[in-house]
């Protein structure tokens, strides 16, 4: 695949919610088990992934290992 072709994403960074344990944007509330994350510090894990196919990405990559997608900043 070209490097023009090659579909464009973000990394993104996914908090794990204190209640199911799953990993979700840093929003208002989890979108696996809707238990409001609003007032909620959370302290918990996080993970940097890929936008478009959620695989682990190192926060300084420019492309996702797994699925070729470049890194808009």
């Amino acid at each position: 695949m070209m490097e023009e072709d090659k579909e464009e994403g973000f990394i993104e960074e996914l908090i794990e919610c204190p209640f199911c344990g799953g990993f979700v944007p840093n929003e208002f509330e989890c979108s696996l088990c809707g238990y409001e994350l609003v007032e909620l510090e959370i302290d918990g894990r996080t993970k940097i992934t890929c936008s478009n196919c959620r695989a682990e990405v190192d926060e300084e990559r420019e492309e996702c290992p797994s699925c070729g997608t470049l890194f808009i900043l």
